[in-house]
């Protein structure tokens, strides 16, 4: 609809347009032979940059243009009243003189943000302690300060036919494939959804192998993580509203890789993923190993060892299998009830109904103390892995590989790694193999471990980067 000369009705389209929402605020002002009408949100604009910079400089400068005389940097005009009305429900200011069918678009959104603080899920021992907030700005803010070059590239998104949420994609021009680029522009140009509410909205929308339980985009909080992303050539997705910024394409070992993997040196990081990667496999496979060894072949277990299970399964009422179905379960409910619980209590409800529900059910016979030994192992190695969606896909494939331990035993489980291996082995990211960086010789030296810096010269093969080489021969020091 194109605007009216008139003042009234304008404010009367607009009013329409918007459902006579009670915040749609007007207000007017004179100055010299001009009449000026304010249209707003008294909810959404910051009263102080309306008064300095819009109301005081056009009353001090009544005879020259709207555009010259306001001190805003965000300015625009239009004729239109669907633009106009879009731009309110965004928190700006629309200004009209009457007898004019103009209308000028001023940025003055009120900014409520929570300071940046540490991260809450991704905590490090070295490096930075900066996360990402709620606002886009502030992210945009942050990640500009990470990589101070105008190869980095920032381009927006209006996704959501009611929400209009404001998303913010991030390469490097240099670096980043055009041609995951392209697929990664079709596939978020094909969204059509009536509202995103973070991240998880997109990753859903974009990402291959919906059935699969393995995450195939990886969640960070952290903006240092998302600057060693972009180095090697991925793109990164921020969602306004939101504190995790979305990485695409990665890899399966991307999960088990922190900050802290360089800042301790390449010995103990190195450790320290390895233990990562194993804790992933016991996580989602000691259970089973124990009901395959308890129900099918003790014997091969040390003699000793095989006493003690067989004392500690005396007189118990469930067969194994159920037993460690069971336990999981409760694990999973003490999970979840410490996490949506208040902070303050949280904790002490994790400890005593763990250790009250642990007794419990030992004394009475119920589940063997061996078993309640090994799912407390298992939860525990679960949640060494640093990415949440990693660690929750490993503790729920514990579920089918108990059951496969339970009618097959030893076979059962070595059936249960083999179709996770060639799961894992035909999954994509974007097109590009999940599980290939693991196995390629180039990139080896940060998959199960970490290299030296000086061996990290090429940049992981799912990336596919324009400038496959990110460190020269060149080197100083001694070995």
């Amino acid at each position: 609809m194109i605007a009216d000369q008139s003042l009234d009705q304008n404010e009367k389209s607009l009013k329409e347009m918007l459902f006579h929402s009670s915040d749609f605020k007007s207000s007017d002002f004179v100055a010299g032979h001009r009449h000026f009408r304010l249209f707003y949100f008294d909810t959404m604009i910051e009263f102080a940059v309306v008064q300095d910079h819009i109301i005081r400089p056009l009353l001090r400068n009544a005879d020259i243009s709207v555009r010259d005389a306001v001190t805003i940097l965000e300015y625009s005009e239009t004729d239109l009243l669907s633009v106009a009305s879009q731009a309110l429900v965004e928190g700006q200011t629309v200004v009209q003189i009457e007898g004019e069918p103009k209308l000028y678009l001023l940025g003055t959104q009120l900014n409520k943000e929570r300071a940046v603080n540490i991260p809450v899920n991704e905590r490090v021992l070295r490096g930075s302690n900066q996360a990402l907030i709620e606002n886009l700005d502030t992210n945009l803010n942050l990640m500009r300060k990470q990589i101070s070059t105008a190869d980095l590239v920032v381009k927006f998104y209006q996704l959501g036919r009611r929400s209009n949420t404001k998303v913010a994609v991030l390469y490097l021009r240099s670096l980043a494939n055009e041609n995951v680029l392209k697929e990664f522009d079709r596939r978020i140009d094909s969204i059509d959804i009536d509202y995103v509410e973070g991240t998880g909205f997109i990753q859903e929308m974009i990402e291959d192998k919906k059935f699969s339980m393995f995450p195939k985009m990886l969640i960070t909080e952290r903006p240092d993580r998302v600057k060693s992303y972009l180095l090697d050539g991925k793109i990164a997705i921020l969602t306004d509203g939101s504190p995790n910024c979305l990485i695409v394409p990665v890899s399966f070992w991307a999960f088990f890789q922190t900050p802290d993997d360089y800042q301790i040196g390449w010995l103990f990081g190195s450790a320290f993923r390895f233990l990562r990667i194993i804790c992933f496999i016991f996580a989602m496979s000691l259970p089973g190993t124990y009901v395959a060894l308890v129900t099918f072949d003790p014997r091969i277990v040390p003699f000793p060892i095989a006493l003690t299970l067989q004392s500690s399964m005396q007189y118990i009422a469930l067969p194994p299998v159920l037993e460690a179905l069971t336990m999981l379960l409760i694990l999973e409910i003490l999970r979840e009830a410490t996490i949506r619980l208040p902070s303050s209590i949280a904790n002490t409800i994790g400890v005593v109904g763990g250790i009250v529900i642990g007794t419990v059910v030992v004394e009475s016979n119920l589940i063997s103390n061996m078993m309640v030994i090994v799912v407390a192992l298992t939860g525990i190695a679960s949640f060494i892995i640093p990415s949440y969606e990693m660690s929750t896909t490993a503790r729920y494939l514990s579920y089918p590989f108990i059951l496969m331990a339970s009618i097959f035993g030893l076979f059962g489980l070595e059936l249960s790694f083999l179709m996770v291996v060639t799961h894992l082995a035909r999954l994509n990211t974007m097109g590009i193999p999940y599980f290939y960086s693991g196995i390629s010789g180039d990139t080896i030296q940060d998959t199960w471990f970490r290299g030296p810096i000086r061996s990290l010269k090429k940049r992981p093969k799912e990336s596919l980067a324009k400038d496959e080489m990110r460190i020269s021969a060149r080197r100083g020091g001694t070995e």
